[in-house]
């Protein structure tokens, strides 16, 4: 079995103050060769002291119940690559054998989860929902038959407080949901442009994207006033205004325009590398976006950082993961059929935090 969250916890890796809304987000392109790409970056003020999980198929799971007890169990069906957080095996962010990705990201503000039915019903926290997605289903299709079958509701981590989620899916066919639980009610939504990020609600920021359809890939014309041209002063007018903030809106419109303004790739791998890119355009660096944590002794409040600890890169035709850190920007790869799933526990792969360089320094004489 996982290590039981609900043994670990009251653990020293919760002995820590409540993190503040995180700025993830999350995409998805397509290669001419047909392979689905989907690109994660990671978010937070507290170090996640993240790892690599591979969960074999087979294995068995529990759900964690609201009083920290044991409450449902399952099986897993595919075996799942998955990025877990402070100890435990719990998936932030994966992709399966099938080729199913899951993502989740902060809702600060909007996300409420359904009440919790008892003991031994079907049932899932807010926490391990990726588990139980990433380890039972292949598509996005048997995700949205299945969803409005399961109960999900809040775990609130001991001295992490509530975790506010919703979830980017996406299959190896490019079919692509958000699902959301807003005032205890399921929400999936569609999500033909395949980008998320954070707070408003899904819907919102497709509404918003009407605020900046004038954006385009294409340089502006110079402007005639009578006898006068006004030329441009250099490239890239044509995404003038394009907002680079680090805000939820901002990012959504961002990932957006990079998306679909990227000229085509030929293979799953060129893909890959462009989802990097994609990925360095809302990469936060340190200290860049603070949050006043107030004091709980009423003194000068402490500040927090929100930093890109992580990003992910999936491969979903050929089920291959890549990674990196913030403090080594080096891409790891994880090739999910080269995986032994059919092993009894789950194996961890350290995600390095300190930076490699290849010295390429001509040797004298030489």
């Amino acid at each position: 079995m996982t290590r039981p969250l609900l043994a670990a916890l009251t653990a020293a890796a919760f002995a820590l103050p409540p993190a503040p809304a995180a700025a993830c987000t999350t995409f998805r392109l397509q290669s001419q060769d047909g392979a689905w790409i989907v690109g994660r970056s990671m978010e937070f003020a507290m170090d996640l002291k993240s790892q690599v999980m591979l969960v074999p198929r087979g294995h068995h799971l529990t759900a964690t119940a609201p009083d920290l007890k044991p409450g449902m169990t399952w099986t897993a069906k595919h075996g799942f690559l998955g990025i877990n957080a402070l100890g435990l095996d719990v998936a932030a962010d994966g992709m399966n054998e099938a080729g199913l990705s899951v993502g989740a990201l902060f809702l600060p503000g909007f996300a409420q989860y359904q009440p919790f039915p008892g003991k031994g019903k079907h049932a899932v926290s807010n926490v391990e929902l990726a588990n139980w997605l990433l380890s039972q289903f292949a598509t996005v299709a048997e995700v949205r038959e299945a969803l409005p079958k399961i109960t999900v509701y809040e775990l609130v981590l001991p001295q992490a407080g509530p975790l506010p989620l919703h979830w980017a899916i996406t299959d190896a066919q490019g079919n692509s949901i958000v699902v959301e639980y807003l005032n205890g009610k399921l929400h999936i939504n569609d999500n033909p442009i395949g980008v998320l990020t954070n707070s408003p609600p899904f819907d919102w920021h497709q509404t918003n994207l009407r605020n900046h359809i004038d954006l385009t890939n294409i340089n502006v014309d110079a402007l005639k006033l009578g006898s006068v041209e006004v030329t441009p002063l250099g490239q890239g007018t044509g995404l003038l205004g394009l907002p680079g903030d680090y805000t939820p809106p901002s990012r959504f419109v961002k990932a957006t325009a990079l998306v679909y303004a990227s000229t085509p790739v030929a293979t799953a791998a060129e893909g890959a590398n462009l989802a990097f890119h994609i990925l360095n355009a809302v990469d936060i660096p340190h200290g860049v976006v603070a949050e006043k944590i107030p004091s709980k002794t009423g003194g000068n409040p402490t500040i927090d950082y929100d930093t890109t600890q992580w990003v992910t890169v999936y491969d979903l035709k050929n089920q291959i993961a890549f990674f990196r850190t913030y403090g080594d920007l080096t891409v790891r790869t994880i090739a999910l059929n080269k995986v032994d799933f059919g092993g009894k526990e789950i194996r961890h792969v350290p995600m390095p935090t300190a930076m490699q360089a290849q010295d390429v320094t001509p040797v004298t004489g030489n």
